[in-house]
């Protein structure tokens, strides 16, 4: 929490610590699809998303001489190289070391933003997108253009746009981060979100505004929706090296503060 404590040795910013086992404080929810700023709209994926986009990683279709069952849905089998409605991808075969999982869900990469650090002001969810896209294509990780940061706005979430994976969250070294979306959002991950789209492991502070179960931390500014980066008003910032709730919801800062962003890959 180095990063963090920096932060509010210089500034003085609001210290507002997560509480009880959870570290869950009010979290109101939105419903439905939300629209952030600049246009871009938040579609409803909690439901799973289409689980055929994620071939998109580079999955072929392969034989079917596999028994391997996927779910409790009759008829439906892993490894015949059919995405399924229950299925993120389906290569072919049931090896477990390659992009397909032997169950028939995906690793999903997730990073940490490397230099320079952004102030609050990014251009709202839009521009924080951007910015997560944008190194990912650079750095040719799969599904470079579909990446998305974990940020809110008084009316945006990722719990709403963001895919509720059924695989694994793995840093780009794949070292675990979740087993899943219900792992992700627990309270408690295995390993810090703290590795680089470059590979390279940073402790920094990371602009969130988001608590652990992936909604909007209410009654906060957000830095106008991260279009305003002066010492007047406020956003929330994590630290880049817990594992506990403090990943994602640690102080309220002022928005002239430099942070990272969280980015995740999407189908």
């Amino acid at each position: 929490m180095e990063a963090i404590d920096a932060i509010i040795a210089e500034h003085g910013v609001t210290y507002c610590p997560t509480t009880g086992s959870g570290g869950v404080g009010d979290t109101s929810t939105s419903t439905g699809a939300s629209t952030g700023t600049g246009g871009e709209v938040a579609g409803d994926t909690s439901t799973g998303g289409d689980a055929s986009a994620s071939m998109s990683a580079g999955e072929t279709l392969g034989s079917s001489d596999t028994t391997a069952t996927s779910g409790d849905l009759p008829g439906l089998v892993c490894g015949d190289g059919v995405v399924n409605e229950d299925e993120e991808c389906d290569d072919g075969n049931v090896l477990d070391g390659d992009a397909c999982r032997n169950d028939c869900t995906r690793r999903w990469i997730v990073f940490i933003t490397s230099e320079p650090l952004k102030q609050g002001k990014f251009n709202g969810i839009t521009g924080a997108d951007y910015e997560c896209r944008h190194r990912a294509t650079n750095m040719f990780l799969p599904n470079g253009e579909r990446y998305m940061a974990w940020v809110s706005t008084s009316v945006v979430q990722p719990a709403d746009r963001m895919y509720h994976a059924r695989g694994p969250y793995v840093l780009v070294n794949g070292q675990q981060v979740a087993a899943n979306w219900d792992a992700l959002t627990s309270g408690t991950l295995e390993h810090p979100i703290n590795v680089t789209e470059q590979s390279e492991t940073v402790d920094v502070a990371v602009w969130t505004g988001t608590d652990i179960t992936g909604m909007r931390i209410p009654n906060t500014q957000h830095c106008s929706d991260w279009t305003y980066n002066d010492t007047d008003q406020t956003g929330w910032l994590a630290d880049g090296t817990a594992t506990d709730a403090f990943w994602t919801r640690g102080v309220e800062a002022i928005c002239g503060a430099s942070a990272a962003i969280y980015c995740f890959e999407q189908p």
